[in-house]
């Protein structure tokens, strides 16, 4: 019978993640009358920009390359569906009955809800739209977690 006091060797562990999203309707992204605000906090930001993961756990795993502007909460495509209630649980500046508009305003306008990633920690296997929340979210703190 195995015991706890052990301790566990480094390894290696493949992970797959597959599940359907369900994207409520939305306008596409070039017609937002929000996007103004998002641009403006990109051209203001991005000379001083550094990847959000790699300013904690080292750059040795950023990609090369621009960097690419997260939504760190809400991405623009479920906005409009989101429950202003349970945002305003966390973010006490929206309105328990903020409409769609209001949200979406927030959304692209809040310097809090922007993060700068490098292609790899934004939109690669190690990337916040690929990786589980809590495989990405100890890669901040673990370099090289994720390859």
């Amino acid at each position: 019978m195995p015991t706890h006091d052990h301790e566990v060797a480094a390894h290696d562990q493949a992970a797959t993640h597959r599940y359907v999203m369900h994207y409520p309707a939305h306008a596409p992204r070039a017609g937002d009358p929000h996007y103004a605000a998002f641009e403006a906090y990109r051209r203001h930001t991005k000379e001083s920009a550094v990847c959000f993961v790699g300013e904690r756990a080292g750059s040795g795993s950023c990609s090369a390359g621009p960097l690419e502007l997260h939504h760190a909460v809400l991405e623009f495509a479920t906005a409009n569906a989101a429950d202003p209630a349970a945002l305003h649980r966390d973010f006490p500046e929206i309105a328990e009955d903020a409409t769609a508009e209001e949200i979406a305003t927030w959304l692209e306008s809040s310097p809090g809800e922007f993060r700068w990633l490098c292609a790899f920690h934004h939109r690669g296997h190690g990337g916040a739209h690929t990786a589980s929340h809590a495989d990405w979210t100890a890669q901040l703190y673990v370099p090289g977690l994720i390859s």
